[in-house]
């Protein structure tokens, strides 16, 4: 019995498909300062399960900002590595499991 229950045991959670940034979602944001559209899933991994997808913690000072937002909304004041803000829109968040595979991210966030 105990075999079973481990085999079928699944670790942690897949979020709804609601579109909604929480932890588990890749998140497609657009920087507006500089038009940059980047991708990175939000986390509380040190490391990402994809080597081309870098995360983004929900309690550093941008995942923070970004928690609860919802696809064309915007969020200002984001901070950004090196200390500055800037305005970031969600373009869209989705499940990992459901993501394409991403180009390689162009920010990093700290974690």
């Amino acid at each position: 019995q105990l075999q079973a229950l481990l085999s079928g045991a699944a670790v942690g959670h897949e979020p709804a498909d609601d579109g909604i940034a929480e932890p588990g979602m890749v998140l497609t944001v657009r920087y507006e300062a500089d038009e940059l559209i980047d991708r990175f899933l939000m986390a509380d991994r040190e490391e990402s399960p994809d080597e081309d997808l870098a995360i983004c913690s929900p309690h550093s000072p941008p995942g923070t900002a970004l928690y609860g937002a919802t696809a064309g909304e915007r969020r200002e004041e984001v901070s950004v590595p090196g200390g500055d803000t800037m305005t970031v829109t969600l373009v869209s968040a989705v499940p990992y499991r459901s993501h394409d595979r991403p180009r390689t991210a162009s920010r990093a966030f700290p974690r």
